[in-house]
């Protein structure tokens, strides 16, 4: 209920007297590898594994209003497991941002800021513990096309560090655009989450490549 509180609250100001509305999608399977480094309660463990495959999707609403920032929305689940250690976590992202560049030689930039939502389960030997954090992080996403080809390359990142927690998430991406409204992409992503809530004061990280649809209305 509170996500999809949050989500409609910030889907309307997106929309809102905006005269034409752009929606652009995206759906795909990120393959990472995991680390864990850290405890919960007393029990300790510094190891690293295979993650396991997962979907992610994204879905983003753009318009001409100045003012008004656009919206982005993008889930995805994080998880692995070993003898010693499981983690799974559940992050949905509610982004809003303004388009600083569009097009302008070729670039598209934009700026904004993101409530990162996280669910995280984990556990260590005998001891295990489930947080929710919400946490704001800062948003910048830049891309290059190149020039007359239906492709794109470059990036997105989303950092903050608040309290004893921080969070560094950067994507790398090739884009392919076809003439009939969907596309390709593919790319890898790096997700560090340093954490330290309730009885987890770990650092976990997954890394890995991912490939994916997405369509451009």
């Amino acid at each position: 209920m509170k996500k999809a509180l949050i989500a409609s609250t910030l889907l309307l100001a997106g929309v809102a007297q905006a005269d034409v509305l752009g929606v652009t999608a995206e759906v795909g399977q990120f393959s990472p590898d995991a680390s864990f480094d850290g405890r919960i309660d007393s029990q300790t463990a510094n190891v690293d594994f295979n993650g396991e495959d997962n979907t992610y999707y994204g879905i983003a609403f753009e318009h001409p209003v100045p003012l008004i920032p656009n919206v982005r929305l993008q889930n995805s689940t994080l998880e692995g497991y070993s003898n010693d250690v499981d983690m799974k976590i559940d992050s949905t992202d509610y982004t809003l941002y303004y388009e600083i560049l569009d097009g302008l030689a070729w670039l598209d930039l934009d700026v904004g800021i993101s409530i990162r939502d996280l669910d995280l389960d984990a556990r260590v030997g005998t001891s295990s513990d489930s947080e929710s954090v919400v946490l704001p992080t800062g948003y910048l996403s830049a891309y290059f096309t190149i020039p007359t080809l239906p492709i794109q390359f470059g990036g997105e990142v989303k950092t903050i560090s608040a309290g004893d927690s921080s969070i560094t998430d950067t994507t790398f991406k090739i884009k392919y655009q076809s003439p009939f409204i969907l596309g390709v992409e593919g790319g890898y992503r790096n997700a560090n989450f340093d954490i330290d809530e309730g009885s987890i004061d770990s650092e976990l990280e997954f890394d890995g490549f991912f490939v994916g649809v997405f369509a451009d209305f």
